[in-house]
């Protein structure tokens, strides 16, 4: 089936993404993951508890270690639904290019 030029309009709005919405999300996820351990240090912080270990096992049962994860999760999720939207908008502009070689080798450009 041929790639139509609606499909071709949108995988170019895709790749273009005047609003930086993927690297937005991209950014969103990797900020989180880089504050896992400010999250922990600061819960680790408040524990009055006497080891180190007790004091992380304490931190990561916290609830707001818990919420952090969970807003961490939900960017994560937001980073590689625009990932794999590039990625399929990136496939169908692959097809096309390879429609338009194939028609130009039979000498049918469109």
């Amino acid at each position: 089936m041929p790639i139509t030029d609606r499909q071709l309009e949108w995988a170019m709005e895709i790749l273009i993404d005047r609003e930086n919405e993927a690297a937005k999300a991209r950014a969103g996820h990797e900020h989180m993951a880089d504050l896992d351990k400010v999250v922990l240090a600061k819960l680790m912080g408040q524990s009055n508890e006497k080891s180190a270990a007790a004091k992380e096992a304490w931190a990561r049962a916290h609830p707001d270690y818990e919420a952090h994860l969970e807003q961490k999760k939900m960017l994560a999720e937001m980073d590689y639904a625009k990932r794999d939207r590039r990625s399929a908008a990136s496939a169908v502009i692959e097809m096309w290019r390879t429609e338009q070689s194939n028609a130009r080798a039979a000498g049918q450009m469109r």
